[in-house]
């Protein structure tokens, strides 16, 4: 453990100061960095953000206001996780006064200043963990895929009635900012209600953008909504809707993210900005994550040089790890949702197999009645082994399913 103290800070006054830093987390077997707040009298340590596992080979930015009405230090505490692993920090500032409005919130700190609605039925609940009922809710939150994350949810009771409703807005956005909406949602068990999300204008009109209801499985799902033109602020509201008394009805949402840029076509990623839709499966079912990374690879004989998208060191791609887990262990990389469709699906991707050890890639399908009853892969569809050569090869995988699927990568 490596930890990186302040000096002492006089109390944050009425306003409080904006702490702000940027961190980089990359590699297969990242551990953990935390930001403390340390008080002298009485000698206390209170945790106020915390990140774990790989978040990539970019940098990223933290800010958190601090209201603290004593003498303290700020302490940025790093602990190792493997030797595949590198933690990060930079350019650590305070600035006086609240932090100015994120575009993107993974509630680790906290609300981010979304607010409970108070025309509703209920409040959603900020939740680390597993929710307190059985065969409903998340294990773990979508931003770190760890118990310890954070996310919020709609806690389900047998004394829930049809129609209610709770709701968290989002702080209030200028008219010209935005122009598509991303969040994370989960929605698993039997007695799963609806999931709204809406625009709502300054005045108080409001215009659906987005909803799901039912059963959507154990995993967490992606959304994206284009926003709507307008000439006044507005914010985000996300809605929960009870379905019926149950006790499977927990529904969660993390994640949000307002992005200027329009939204990228369902099914397409080249993972230059992020992961888009995909996701890893998570802990408990696979040994390792898909990481996003750009360049030559961590390892030598093996691995690209460039992406395909570029063509060069600066795009980006994903991929595993060879130095990290044990000869047969799997990573598996999780699509969004796809309709039937009378068609068909083709699904075009290009993959590298370079190096004399190199192992399997599969892909498969899988929808809701398979992963129900227990298969976290589903049906294979296309394979590939060994090493192809120290270059790009594309395939094409038809896919024919009648009902709603999503794709496996693993």
């Amino acid at each position: 453990m490596a930890q990186l103290k302040s000096s002492l800070l006089p109390p944050a006054g009425e306003k409080g100061y904006c702490f702000t830093f940027w961190y980089h987390m990359f590699g297969a077997t990242v551990g953990s960095l935390r930001m403390l707040l340390q008080t002298a009298d009485p000698w206390k340590k209170t945790l106020v953000w915390q990140k774990s596992r790989n978040q990539g080979d970019q940098w990223l930015s933290v800010q958190t206001h601090v209201t603290l009405q004593k003498v303290h230090q700020v302490i940025l505490e790093a602990t190792v996780g493997g030797e595949a692993g590198d933690i990060a920090i930079d350019d650590i500032s305070i600035i006086s006064g609240p932090c100015p409005v994120s575009d993107l919130c993974d509630f680790e700190e906290g609300s981010c200043n979304w607010q409970q609605q108070t025309d509703d039925d209920f409040d959603w609940i900020r939740q680390s963990g597993s929710t307190h009922n059985a065969n409903t809710g998340p294990d773990s939150d979508h931003t770190t895929n760890t118990p310890a994350g954070h996310y919020y949810y709609l806690p389900s009771s047998s004394t829930d009635r049809t129609g209610q409703t709770a709701a968290m807005s989002s702080p209030l956005y200028p008219a010209g900012k935005g122009a598509c909406v991303q969040l994370w949602y989960h929605m698993y068990g039997t007695g799963m209600g609806t999931l709204n999300v809406y625009q709502k204008s300054e005045d108080g009109k409001k215009a659906l953008i987005f909803s799901q209801t039912g059963d959507q499985g154990r995993l967490w799902r992606f959304a994206q909504a284009s926003l709507l033109p307008r000439v006044q602020p507005y914010r985000i509201v996300v809605e929960g809707v009870k379905a019926r008394p149950t006790l499977e009805g927990d529904m969660a949402f993390d994640d949000v993210q307002l992005m200027d840029a329009q939204c990228p076509p369902h099914g397409f990623c080249d993972f230059e900005r992020n992961m888009c839709s995909w996701s890893n499966l998570g802990v408990g079912v696979d040994q390792g994550d898909w990481l996003r990374g750009r360049g030559a690879s961590p390892n030598p004989n093996t691995g690209p040089s460039v992406d395909h998208t570029t063509n060069s060191t600066q795009g980006y791609y994903l991929y595993v790890d060879s130095s990290v887990g044990e000869w047969g262990s799997t990573s598996f990389l999780v699509s969004d949702v796809f309709q039937p469709s009378t068609r068909g699906h083709c699904l075009t991707f290009w993959y590298h197999m370079y190096g004399s050890n190199v192992g399997t890639v599969r892909v498969y399908i899988n929808d809701r009645k398979m992963h129900t009853g227990g298969t976290e892969e589903g049906i294979l569809k296309w394979i590939e082994t060994g090493n192809k050569g120290d270059k790009w090869h594309m395939a094409n995988v038809s896919i024919k399913h009648e009902e709603a699927f999503w794709v496996i990568m693993g």
